[in-house]
């Protein structure tokens, strides 16, 4: 067993190193950015990084498919030609994709700036799916140094770019989807190299690739709407301001969104080590598992929020034209937890146990619950802060319902760890929002003191837990 914690402890130190540096890039590339780039072509920027964000809509399960059926396995016992057709019938059809997006954005779009990011995001099709499968095959089978190396490349040269352009004062949008274009198309070429035993494995029947193509989305379809409709939550709401308000107000709110889920870069590195181990786990050893990262997770998110005030000061030193943004950054900063929970928790548990169907229902409910929220605020109401506020509580929803489900689902003693959080950001909000200041960031240390004494007996228990899980 000390062989298999070794074994994991790498995995989790080549993925945290590699999104550190993916955080210091993302640091680097959020912060002069903006600075250089203008609030309106920022916000272009942005709205295309939303586009893209649902790009993966267009491998309709494919890629989920196989994660779902071969993750857990190692990467040596994989059929390389079976996955070398799902590669390749993946990769013809995101280019007839593209082509429709082609036809479908000179038909409707008539502004130029959104005709070209709707262009950009068509390319992305075939620039990042036939990749993401072979990414998604890399972190089922546990080959995380490989994975993490494709990242770091991809990013180092994207930053590079970036700021080679705006050294040469080419300060606009356009620039930096070429950018993201050249580094993305270097990505998937590099990750080719590395999985070039399935990129140029002996083919087999057609009649057979397509059965197994078929096979695969028909298992991996309910995961992506999930999925898809998981982003749809707060995709609505962002989709509500750009429509109400402008693009400039659009990119001043996903800056404020961009800067608190920072640290998710973190948290996704030690989610992409945990899949496989969940996979591979005994039953009765999950919930244990759960109950411990749940809590531990919860710990660390607290005590991250106390970052917020020098963080804000820094902000509003370097950028004071997004002051506006800063505002609802106070706001903002908390959906850190929640999405830190998803990413990390609920939905790596959820594949785990293949609940692709509880997935699709309570995302399902709280897309409506996000439609009905948006109409209000966004249309009736047109009332930003109230906006803005809702994206939070969607987020506690978003976590809530589907932990409750998982509990119940493993048989657990009921823990509400998600109430701590969301009493957590409610005071951090609250502080922050109607004290301000540096006496609101006084408000959020003292509810921080007041939960490590009255839950330090927890925390000692947890880790022990840590110790057993290991052993």
């Amino acid at each position: 067993m000390k062989d298999s914690v070794k074994n994991i402890l790498h995995k989790v130190y080549y993925s945290v190193s590699a999104n550190f540096l993916t955080l210091a890039i993302s640091l680097i590339v959020s912060f002069i950015v903006p600075k250089f780039l203008g609030v309106e072509q920022y916000g272009y920027w942005q709205l295309y990084a939303f586009y893209v964000s649902y790009v993966g809509f267009f491998h309709f399960g494919l890629v989920d498919g196989i994660y779902l059926r071969y993750g857990g396995k190692y990467y040596d016992k994989l059929d390389k030609s079976l996955m070398h057709s799902q590669y390749w019938l993946l990769f013809i059809l995101e280019i007839f994709i593209f082509f429709f997006f082609i036809i479908g954005t000179f038909t409707i779009i008539d502004d130029s700036s959104k005709k070209f990011i709707l262009l950009a995001t068509g390319l992305n099709c075939f620039l990042i799916l036939p990749r993401t499968l072979l990414q998604f095959i890399l972190q089922g089978t546990g080959r995380i140094k490989e994975y993490a190396k494709n990242q770091i490349a991809e990013r180092i040269i994207f930053t590079i770019l970036v700021l080679g352009f705006l050294c040469l004062n080419y300060r606009s949008f356009v620039y930096m989807l070429i950018a993201d274009i050249v580094a993305k198309s270097f990505g998937m070429l590099a990750i080719g190299w590395i999985c070039r035993d399935i990129i140029t494995a002996k083919g087999i029947r057609l009649s057979q690739a397509f059965h197994e193509f078929s096979d695969n989305i028909s298992t991996g379809i309910k995961l992506l709407f999930a999925n898809i409709t998981g982003m749809l939550i707060i995709g609505i709401v962002r989709f509500g301001i750009e429509r109400s308000w402008d693009v400039a107000t659009f990119g001043k709110v996903s800056f404020s969104m961009n800067i608190s889920t920072l640290v998710l870069t973190f948290i996704s590195a030690v989610g992409v080590v945990i899949f496989p181990i969940i996979k591979r786990s005994a039953q009765e050893r999950l919930p244990v598992i759960y109950n411990t990262l749940g809590f531990l997770l919860s710990v660390v998110m607290l005590f991250f929020l106390i970052t917020y005030y020098p963080l804000q000061k820094i902000i509003l030193l370097w950028l004071p034209h997004y002051s506006e943004a800063i505002k609802y950054f106070s706001i903002l900063f908390p959906i850190s937890m929640f999405e830190a929970r998803s990413s990390l928790l609920i939905n790596t548990y959820l594949k785990a146990l293949r609940e692709e169907n509880a997935m699709l229902f309570i995302n399902g409910f709280s897309v409506l619950l996000s439609l009905a929220t948006t109409i209000v605020a966004t249309v009736l109401l047109k009332d930003l802060t109230l906006t803005v506020m809702s994206i939070v509580v969607l987020h506690i929803v978003k976590c809530l319902i589907p932990d409750l489900y998982l509990q119940k689902k493993m048989k657990m003693k009921f823990s509400f760890e998600v109430l701590w959080d969301a009493f957590g950001a409610i005071i951090f909000v609250l502080g922050n929002w109607f004290v301000g200041g540096l006496q609101g960031w006084v408000v959020y240390i003292g509810f921080i003191i007041f939960v490590v004494i009255i839950r330090r007996n927890e925390f000692y228990q947890h880790l022990i837990s840590v110790k057993e899980i290991i052993a």
